[in-house]
Protein backbone atom coordinates (compact mmCIF):
# COMPACT_ATOMS: atom_id res chain seq x y z
CA UNK A 1 0.00 0.00 0.00
CA UNK A 2 2.75 2.56 1.23
CA UNK A 3 4.99 1.94 -2.46
CA UNK A 4 1.11 2.58 -4.20
CA UNK A 5 0.56 5.87 -1.97
CA UNK A 6 4.38 7.16 -2.48
CA UNK A 7 3.50 7.05 -6.44
CA UNK A 8 0.12 8.48 -6.34
CA UNK A 9 1.67 11.12 -3.90
CA UNK A 10 4.62 11.91 -6.64
CA UNK A 11 1.89 11.97 -9.52
CA UNK A 12 -0.32 14.78 -7.37
CA UNK A 13 2.76 16.72 -6.88
CA UNK A 14 3.80 17.25 -10.42
CA UNK A 15 0.37 18.02 -11.28
CA UNK A 16 0.36 20.40 -8.85
CA UNK A 17 3.00 22.02 -8.45
CA UNK A 18 5.79 20.40 -11.64
CA UNK A 19 8.15 18.36 -11.98
CA UNK A 20 10.90 21.09 -10.61
CA UNK A 21 9.05 21.01 -6.96
CA UNK A 22 9.14 17.21 -6.84
CA UNK A 23 11.23 16.04 -4.03
CA UNK A 24 11.28 12.55 -1.65
CA UNK A 25 10.98 14.97 1.12
CA UNK A 26 7.34 16.36 -0.47
CA UNK A 27 6.30 13.00 -1.25
CA UNK A 28 6.91 11.79 2.19
CA UNK A 29 5.71 14.71 4.07
CA UNK A 30 2.15 14.09 1.63
CA UNK A 31 2.18 10.09 2.51
CA UNK A 32 3.01 10.89 6.09
CA UNK A 33 6.38 8.38 6.56
CA UNK A 34 9.84 10.09 6.94
CA UNK A 35 12.08 10.51 4.04
CA UNK A 36 14.17 7.57 4.73
CA UNK A 37 11.69 5.59 4.55
CA UNK A 38 10.78 5.88 1.16
CA UNK A 39 14.43 3.80 0.14
CA UNK A 40 12.72 0.66 1.24
CA UNK A 41 10.94 0.87 -1.97
CA UNK A 42 12.55 3.07 -4.56
CA UNK A 43 16.45 3.11 -4.04
CA UNK A 44 16.11 7.60 -5.42
CA UNK A 45 14.11 10.03 -6.86
CA UNK A 46 14.32 8.97 -10.91
CA UNK A 47 13.09 5.54 -9.58
CA UNK A 48 10.12 6.86 -8.39
CA UNK A 49 9.52 9.17 -10.99
CA UNK A 50 10.18 6.40 -13.47
CA UNK A 51 7.78 3.97 -11.48
CA UNK A 52 5.00 6.54 -11.93
CA UNK A 53 5.94 7.58 -15.42
CA UNK A 54 5.10 3.84 -16.21
CA UNK A 55 2.23 2.96 -14.53
CA UNK A 56 0.77 6.45 -16.13
CA UNK A 57 1.47 4.85 -19.76
CA UNK A 58 0.09 1.74 -18.13
CA UNK A 59 -3.34 3.24 -17.21
CA UNK A 60 -3.63 5.29 -20.53
CA UNK A 61 -2.86 2.27 -22.28
CA UNK A 62 -5.98 0.64 -20.43
CA UNK A 63 -8.25 3.42 -21.13
CA UNK A 64 -7.47 3.48 -24.57
CA UNK A 65 -8.10 -0.75 -25.25
CA UNK A 66 -11.02 -0.69 -22.73
CA UNK A 67 -12.19 2.21 -25.43
CA UNK A 68 -11.92 0.41 -28.30
CA UNK A 69 -15.19 -0.46 -29.90
CA UNK A 70 -16.63 -0.67 -33.22
CA UNK A 71 -18.01 -3.10 -35.70
CA UNK A 72 -15.53 -0.86 -38.81
CA UNK A 73 -11.95 0.31 -37.82
CA UNK A 74 -13.40 4.08 -38.13
CA UNK A 75 -15.42 3.23 -35.00
CA UNK A 76 -12.57 1.74 -33.41
CA UNK A 77 -10.26 4.39 -34.05
CA UNK A 78 -12.82 7.07 -32.65
CA UNK A 79 -13.41 4.99 -29.63
CA UNK A 80 -9.78 4.84 -28.89
CA UNK A 81 -8.75 8.39 -29.46
CA UNK A 82 -11.97 9.20 -27.26
CA UNK A 83 -10.22 6.90 -24.52
CA UNK A 84 -7.60 9.91 -24.20
CA UNK A 85 -10.14 12.45 -22.67
CA UNK A 86 -11.51 9.63 -20.53
CA UNK A 87 -7.77 8.99 -18.87
CA UNK A 88 -7.38 12.50 -18.52
CA UNK A 89 -10.88 12.98 -16.72
CA UNK A 90 -10.53 9.87 -14.39
CA UNK A 91 -6.63 10.19 -13.63
CA UNK A 92 -5.87 13.47 -14.36
CA UNK A 93 -2.18 13.94 -12.12
CA UNK A 94 -1.14 10.54 -14.01
CA UNK A 95 -2.12 12.76 -17.36
CA UNK A 96 -0.11 15.63 -15.68
CA UNK A 97 2.83 13.52 -15.04
CA UNK A 98 3.24 11.89 -17.99
CA UNK A 99 2.01 14.02 -20.81
CA UNK A 100 3.31 17.93 -19.54
CA UNK A 101 6.01 17.21 -17.68
CA UNK A 102 8.23 13.52 -19.03
CA UNK A 103 9.54 13.59 -22.92
CA UNK A 104 9.03 11.24 -25.38
CA UNK A 105 11.94 8.60 -25.88
CA UNK A 106 11.73 8.92 -29.46
CA UNK A 107 13.24 11.51 -31.05
CA UNK A 108 12.38 11.45 -34.90
CA UNK A 109 10.16 9.15 -37.36
CA UNK A 110 13.24 6.77 -37.86
CA UNK A 111 12.77 5.53 -34.07
CA UNK A 112 9.63 3.35 -34.13
CA UNK A 113 7.09 3.60 -31.45
CA UNK A 114 7.20 0.66 -29.06
CA UNK A 115 4.34 -2.03 -29.90
CA UNK A 116 3.08 -2.20 -26.29
CA UNK A 117 2.55 2.23 -25.39
CA UNK A 118 -0.35 4.18 -25.92
CA UNK A 119 0.99 5.72 -28.82
CA UNK A 120 2.06 2.30 -30.43
CA UNK A 121 -1.98 0.95 -29.80
CA UNK A 122 -2.98 4.19 -31.71
CA UNK A 123 -0.96 3.25 -34.51
CA UNK A 124 -2.68 0.26 -35.14
CA UNK A 125 -5.56 1.77 -35.07
CA UNK A 126 -4.92 3.76 -37.85
CA UNK A 127 -3.11 1.49 -39.59
CA UNK A 128 -6.19 -0.75 -39.74
CA UNK A 129 -8.74 2.69 -40.28
CA UNK A 130 -5.76 4.09 -43.25
CA UNK A 131 -3.26 1.49 -44.63
CA UNK A 132 -0.38 2.86 -46.65
CA UNK A 133 2.57 4.50 -46.17
CA UNK A 134 4.03 4.90 -42.74
CA UNK A 135 4.26 8.43 -42.80
CA UNK A 136 0.67 9.17 -43.76
CA UNK A 137 -0.41 6.75 -41.00
CA UNK A 138 1.87 8.61 -38.88
CA UNK A 139 0.76 12.36 -39.90
CA UNK A 140 -2.85 11.08 -38.97
CA UNK A 141 -1.92 9.45 -35.88
CA UNK A 142 -0.05 12.72 -34.40
CA UNK A 143 -2.87 14.88 -35.98
CA UNK A 144 -5.41 13.04 -33.81
CA UNK A 145 -3.06 13.22 -30.52
CA UNK A 146 -2.52 16.44 -31.12
CA UNK A 147 -6.30 16.87 -31.44
CA UNK A 148 -7.12 15.18 -28.13
CA UNK A 149 -4.68 16.12 -26.01
CA UNK A 150 -5.44 19.87 -26.84
CA UNK A 151 -8.89 19.37 -25.68
CA UNK A 152 -7.74 17.35 -22.58
CA UNK A 153 -5.50 19.98 -21.52
CA UNK A 154 -7.42 22.85 -22.36
CA UNK A 155 -10.53 21.39 -20.27
CA UNK A 156 -7.46 21.16 -17.01
CA UNK A 157 -6.49 24.24 -17.40
CA UNK A 158 -8.09 26.89 -19.34
CA UNK A 159 -11.36 25.91 -20.13
CA UNK A 160 -11.84 24.01 -16.67
CA UNK A 161 -14.42 26.33 -15.42
CA UNK A 162 -16.31 26.00 -19.04
CA UNK A 163 -19.90 24.10 -19.52
CA UNK A 164 -19.79 23.94 -23.23
CA UNK A 165 -20.01 20.53 -25.15
CA UNK A 166 -16.40 19.78 -25.32
CA UNK A 167 -16.13 16.01 -25.45
CA UNK A 168 -18.90 16.16 -27.96
CA UNK A 169 -16.90 18.95 -30.08
CA UNK A 170 -13.52 16.66 -30.03
CA UNK A 171 -15.24 13.61 -31.77
CA UNK A 172 -16.81 15.87 -34.16
CA UNK A 173 -13.37 17.45 -34.95
CA UNK A 174 -11.99 13.72 -35.09
CA UNK A 175 -14.73 12.58 -37.64
CA UNK A 176 -14.45 15.59 -39.97
CA UNK A 177 -10.65 14.79 -39.43
CA UNK A 178 -10.73 11.55 -40.81
CA UNK A 179 -13.37 12.53 -43.51
CA UNK A 180 -10.05 14.20 -44.91
CA UNK A 181 -7.64 10.45 -44.79
CA UNK A 182 -8.87 8.17 -47.75
CA UNK A 183 -8.21 4.59 -46.40
CA UNK A 184 -6.14 2.90 -49.09
CA UNK A 185 -4.29 -0.66 -48.67
CA UNK A 186 -2.59 -1.45 -46.02
CA UNK A 187 0.73 -2.42 -45.93
CA UNK A 188 2.21 -5.28 -43.38
CA UNK A 189 1.71 -3.91 -39.66
CA UNK A 190 4.93 -5.05 -38.01
CA UNK A 191 6.90 -2.15 -39.67
CA UNK A 192 5.11 0.47 -37.89
CA UNK A 193 6.49 -0.41 -34.41
CA UNK A 194 9.05 -1.93 -32.59
CA UNK A 195 8.14 -5.22 -30.41
CA UNK A 196 9.85 -4.38 -26.92
CA UNK A 197 9.29 -3.45 -23.02
CA UNK A 198 6.39 -1.84 -24.06
CA UNK A 199 8.07 2.18 -22.87
CA UNK A 200 6.24 4.93 -23.91
CA UNK A 201 6.02 6.36 -27.46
Amino acid sequence: MTRDALIRACAEIIAEEGLAALSLRKVAERVGIKAPSIYVHFVNKEALLGEASRQASAALGDCLRQGCNGHSARDKLLSTAMGYLRFAESQPSLFALFFMELPSVRRSLDDLPEAKSPYGFLIERVTDYLGGPRDQIEFLAFGIWSLVHGAAVLRQTHLRDFSGPIVEGTRYNLERLLEGWRPVRAPARQSLHRHSRGDPA
